[in-house]
């Protein structure tokens, strides 16, 4: 029996997925629990494991290719089903020759025919390739056989594979750049010579082309954050709050461990909805807003009511590098967002995924600091807010 290897669904925005890494090739024994290959979702990386013992038969996304998700990406072969195939595909061929010895008098070999229209010598083009990648070739005068040959070309070769090969031969590198970046056809200039990047460029500004740039799993996930929470209804709350920093620790440290210890006092911040229907959890789970080199992420730190301060402030430190997971992006239930370190005196923040609320604090100003907070009027009311709120700042006094 085959079992096909589809790509999992790893987030609630997630509608596509990036297949980031094989760990086996076609051929390959696996045995159930072996890591297939590694994928990328709109906000971390996960690896895949296969679910029977068998052999690795297709493998039909290519690495660093994107997907929708539940789309197949390989096929597995059980142990069990190979005899099975192996004397049906007996079966299947004794079939055949018996068709084909009863009508070989009166049918055409079509393998025959279509054979020797692709071997007329007026037409044929040299060299493994697509349709496409021949018919190119040959209106270009690409030798691909002997292309193949160097090691320039792979085999098979396809069209976009002739096509980087052009662009190598008629333009220089900082040309070629531009031709992809502005995702030109290359094809609009005169072929016949070396093409620079003033004549590539004077082309993008004639013709007021814009250049292209492919959104990251991650920009595309906080497109879809941004979207979903406008549709929440939301109110604002805007406050004041005292607090001190302490020496070696990070003000959001401090912050983090505030709002865990009140929201142990408000479970409705320690809820979500779901299917019509309040999930409220025992621990204050924070997802808390992380700039890092590869991008801004809604990082999660779990039971941040029983860390010390010293410990949420090793966290902050570790998930600025760390490779991310699907654990580290989920399960929040209230956010923050802290900008007071760039000096922003206030502003708002969109609430991430299900959260019950988001906390924008601005910058430190003699022990003081204003905070907006943003709320999901479906999960607390004015009242409900307005009662964690005052126990936050106390809490804040105090941490």
């Amino acid at each position: 029996m085959e079992y096909k290897v589809t790509m999992p669904i790893l987030s609630d925005t997630m509608d596509k997925g990036k297949l980031i890494k094989w760990y086996v090739k076609e051929g390959d024994r696996v045995k159930k629990g072996d890591k297939l290959c590694e994928v990328e979702s709109d906000k971390a990386t996960m690896d895949i494991e296969s679910f029977v013992n068998g052999r690795v038969k297709k493998i039909l996304v290519k690495e660093g290719e994107e997907v929708p998700v539940k789309s197949v990406i390989a096929v597995i072969e059980s142990e069990e089903s190979k005899q099975e195939t192996k004397n049906e595909q007996e079966e299947i061929k004794e079939t055949k020759e018996k068709s084909s010895k009863t009508n070989t008098d009166s049918s055409i070999d079509i393998d025959e025919l279509i054979n020797s229209i692709v071997n007329e010598p007026s037409k044929k083009v040299s060299g493994s390739a697509s349709p496409a990648a021949k018919q190119k070739a040959k209106k270009l005068g690409i030798d691909i056989e002997s292309l193949q040959k160097s090691g320039e070309l792979p085999t098979p070769a396809h069209e976009k594979d002739i096509d980087e090969v052009i662009i190598k031969k008629y333009f220089s590198p900082k040309a070629a750049k531009l031709i992809k970046e502005y995702g030109l056809d290359f094809d609009i200039f005169e072929l016949n010579r070396k093409i620079e990047s003033d004549e590539v460029m004077k082309y993008i500004k004639t013709n007021n082309i814009p250049k292209i740039t492919k959104l990251s799993p991650n920009q595309i996930a906080v497109i879809k954050t941004v979207q979903n929470a406008i549709k929440k209804p939301t109110f604002f709350v805007f406050e004041e709050v005292e607090i001190t920093k302490k020496e070696n620790i990070k003000l959001t440290a401090q912050i983090i461990k505030a709002l865990a210890t009140a929201m142990q006092k408000h479970p409705l911040t320690r809820s979500i909805l779901k299917d019509n229907e309040l999930l409220t959890y025992p621990t204050s789970n924070i997802s808390v807003a992380v700039a890092r080199d590869d991008g801004l992420f809604m990082c999660v730190i779990k039971n941040a009511e029983d860390k010390s301060l010293e410990e949420i402030n090793e966290w902050l430190k570790e998930i600025k590098t760390k490779k991310l997971s699907i654990e580290d992006l989920s399960g929040s239930t209230f956010g923050i967002s802290n900008l007071g370190m760039f000096n922003i005196k206030s502003f708002t923040a969109l609430i991430n995924d299900n959260d019950a609320g988001i906390a924008a604090f601005g910058a430190l100003n003699n022990n003081k600091m204003e905070v907006s907070f943003t709320i999901d009027h479906r999960i607390l009311n004015g009242v409900d807010a307005a009662k964690f709120i005052n126990d936050f700042k106390e809490e804040c006094k105090n941490v």
